[in-house]
């Protein structure tokens, strides 16, 4: 056989070789969808059980929280309905502040605690 030829064929298969090795070393991304899945659930369902066990202690209600909250805010600027949750290790009522003024946009919410009703800061 001619030596060029030679030479081309154990190129080919060198090249085939190491491809065929590249695929094997590379991981499977199916593997890291399916692990960043799980930490996502697993904080929505601690998220889920901190709010239902946080329920159960308020002594301030939703809308009793955005009336304490109207002392807070000057003109121009209203409070959305609000949203029981933890702040500082405190359970808030964390009150949206939004203004209106050409278009929609927040400012930072206003935090009443779920059972005396002061302000958290």
């Amino acid at each position: 056989m001619n030596k060029g030829l030679i030479a081309i064929i154990v190129i080919v298969i060198v090249v085939i070789v190491a491809a065929g090795a590249w695929f094997l070393m590379t991981p499977a991304t199916s593997n890291n969808t399916t692990n960043n899945s799980t930490p996502i659930n697993s904080t929505i369902r601690n998220q889920t059980q901190n709010q239902t066990n946080t329920t159960n202690t308020t002594n301030i209600t939703a809308a009793k929280a955005k009336e304490l909250a109207g002392q807070y805010i000057g003109m121009g600027v209203e409070l959305e309905d609000p949203i029981l949750t933890t702040y500082k290790g405190v359970t808030v009522w964390e009150v949206p502040v939004v203004t209106y003024t050409p278009e929609k946009s927040y400012q930072d919410p206003i935090y009443i605690n779920a059972q005396n009703g002061n302000r958290v800061t």
